[in-house]
């Protein structure tokens, strides 16, 4: 390793998933020392925790990869931005950064918010925004980007994911709806080191339609979607780890991380 790569982290990253086989690199990130591994918090709802089980799952098995990031399990089942008072995110994203300093912040979250917004106005006062009042996207983007400047404060770059397409058609029109907002919301930050991604969908040039079977790495026909017809399985979560891996790899990279040798990453 040359001098100007001294004092640098090896990071190892999975880059694409290409015949069964994600193919990564290690990359030398500028920011920390050597032996530092890179932190990953995943902050939301069940949707965050399931991304959390996918990326686990891809990251245990490769000895390079596991090595070298450190994946904070912070999501919480139940919880949204529409009930502060019972959980406040934006103050939550805050605590986490502060603690556990992550270098990214994975964000997933929305399944608990086809509801009432029951916070706080400028002035202190309690206010409540009706599920299907005009003024409920508005309001519902303001708690939103609230969460985003709670992720961003310790400088931590962020990837929002969005949600995938639902089973009944009531609450797959509220997560479309949802991530516009979520778009809108990552759009108006106006900054590279936060990021909207799109929903894993089973054809990427095709529509967003739910569905419960899909082929794995292997070719198989598995089962990817919960019965809830809300949540994926275990197999579909780590179709969705392969789908975001390569988006956490680019985004670290756009962060000040340089390519330094390959990695190959075999999924089994």
């Amino acid at each position: 390793m040359s001098s100007r790569d001294s004092g640098r982290r090896v990071l190892c990253a999975a880059g694409a998933l290409v015949a069964g086989v994600l193919v990564g690199a290690c990359w030398a990130g500028a920011a920390a020392a050597a032996d530092a591994k890179v932190r990953i918090a995943f902050i939301g709802d069940s949707t965050a925790d399931g991304l959390w089980g996918g990326i686990t799952s891809l990251v245990s098995r490769s000895s390079c990869l596991k090595n070298v990031f450190e994946l904070g399990r912070f999501a919480r089942n139940s919880t949204g931005l529409t009930r502060p008072e019972k959980y406040n995110w934006p103050e939550e994203a805050r605590r986490i950064a502060e603690g556990f300093k992550p270098q990214l912040f994975i964000i997933s979250l929305g399944l608990n918010d086809r509801q009432s917004v029951v916070d706080r106005a400028e002035a202190g006062a309690r206010r409540v925004t009706q599920y299907e009042a005009p003024e409920w996207p508005h309001v519902y983007r303001e708690r939103i980007a609230a969460m985003l400047r709670g992720a961003v404060a310790a400088r931590a770059a962020v990837l929002w994911v969005g949600l995938a397409a639902m089973r009944d058609n009531v609450a797959n029109v509220d997560v479309q709806q949802k991530n516009r907002l979520f778009e809108l919301a990552v759009a108006e930050l106006a900054t590279g080191s936060v990021r909207y991604v799109p929903p894993w969908k089973l054809n990427e040039q095709g529509a967003d339609v739910f569905t419960s079977y899909a082929p794995d790495r292997n070719g198989r026909m598995v089962h990817i979607r919960a019965t809830d017809g809300e949540h994926f399985t275990s197999a579909g979560d780590e179709l969705v780890a392969a789908y975001l891996l390569p988006k956490i790899v680019a985004i670290l990279a756009d962060g000040g991380v340089e390519l330094d040798q390959t990695c190959p990453v075999v999924a089994q």
